[in-house]
């Protein structure tokens, strides 16, 4: 979609569904046609990990299906070690599904330098270097139900580019491109980062030219993504930004009516005692709707662009410290930006492990699907879709 006065609006029109309008969804789209499936996991302790290939070989009658493990090393000290029993059961799963239905291809990433520097972002870049890398599929579904921030942010803008970069010609219909993420805010909860990192970094490649002295002098909008037990991410975040603006996004409406109300009361010495935020400044979006949340950040900056421009411009960083479902706002917002030229940071703390509470209840929750580019998305998404597709404008 053409953006009109320098406005991103890529995903204005969009597609995303849940739970059993999700598996109608899959149920059409993997039979209508033969469908060849890369399917890209992360190697982890969440026991949501393969909930998504589950529903995908459930119903795919036709076609191949491959794996792309991704298996993150934290190093030897990492607190995650603790749970490989939990690795090993997912392991088992990943086999047992995938015997005889298609290949398991691993790609393992180191995530700290021989020198203790936090290189997952830009090896997480590096796992698909170029568009042959991807392979002859004409899907490619990336869940992130157990990825950790740093690697699934900067791998889905890198597959973006990729396909962007080079489109299907001719009649071959454009390579699809779909996220899935078992949305579960009780499981959430019960992954904890263990022992954070003292500084926060940009996450490549959105490090937003804030290394740049030219535009130094300009002050810098913050928009942090708020979600429970972030504190110290947010202090360090805020440290390493040095924002002269803050505007906290808020998950509202969302499934506990209170959840907003709780994190302003969670954070508000914060925010209103250290930081002094205007309430003015909150930003409201739906807790299980990333595309809206999207809408809203992008209507944010670009309302600060144009009452800065005569004073110079402005830098922006965004930082997703909620549900994964929420946190693909931010690279949304930051590679439809950047398509623009305009350059948005996205600023993250990366942490040496997780801390998990195995013994709590089994997980809820329910799995959520966006198709972010692919035969219905006509160059910048000027075709609406098939009409039977639960397209979603707004």
């Amino acid at each position: 979609m053409t953006a009109q006065n320098n406005q991103p609006q890529r995903w204005h029109n969009y597609l995303l569904e849940r739970g059993d309008n999700l598996r109608a969804f899959w149920e059409q789209h993997l039979n209508n046609r033969e469908r060849r499936l890369l399917v890209i996991l992360a190697k982890g302790f969440d026991p949501r990990m393969c909930r998504g290939l589950d529903m995908l070989l459930s119903l795919q009658k036709k076609g191949t299906c491959d794996v792309a493990l991704v298996e993150f090393n934290e190093g030897p000290t990492s607190p995650s070690r603790n749970y490989s029993q939990l690795v090993e059961e997912n392991m088992r799963k990943l086999e047992g599904l995938m015997n005889g239905r298609g290949a398991i291809r691993c790609y393992p990433i180191a995530m700290r330098s021989d020198d203790g520097r936090r290189i997952a972002s830009q090896n997480a870049l590096n796992i698909f270097k170029k568009r042959s890398d991807l392979g002859d599929y004409t899907d490619i579904v990336l869940d992130i139900s157990s990825a950790p921030r740093g690697v699934y942010l900067p791998l889905t803008a890198k597959i973006l580019h990729l396909l962007d970069e080079s489109p299907s010609c001719g009649e071959q219909p454009r390579v699809n491109f779909h996220l899935l993420v078992w949305e579960d805010s009780d499981l959430d909860a019960r992954i904890q980062d263990d022992g954070v990192e003292e500084r926060a970094d940009y996450i490549s490649p959105f490090r937003g030219a804030m290394d740049r002295e030219a535009t130094a002098s300009q002050p810098r909008i913050w928009i942090p993504l708020l979600g429970e037990g972030q504190r110290i991410q947010l202090e360090r975040i805020h440290v390493h930004v040095a924002p002269d603006e803050i505007c906290p996004v808020l998950p509202s409406p969302a499934r506990n009516p209170r959840r907003g109300d709780n994190l302003v009361v969670e954070y508000h010495d914060l925010l209103f005692d250290s930081w002094r935020i205007e309430p003015r400044n909150l930003i409201y979006c739906a807790e299980q709707n990333p595309f809206e949340a999207y809408r809203q950040i992008t209507h944010a900056i670009c309302a600060y662009r144009e009452s800065f421009a005569p004073l110079g411009g402005a830098k922006f960083v965004v930082s997703a410290l909620s549900s994964k479902l929420l946190s693909i706002a931010t690279l949304l917002v930051a590679y439809d930006f950047k398509k623009l030229g305009v350059e948005i940071g996205v600023a993250n703390l990366d942490c040496h492990g997780y801390k998990f509470q195995t013994e709590a209840a089994a997980t809820t929750g329910e799995l959520f699907g966006l198709w972010l580019t692919g035969e219905w998305d006509a160059p910048w998404g000027q075709s609406p879709g098939p009409e039977s597709l639960n397209s979603q404008p707004k």
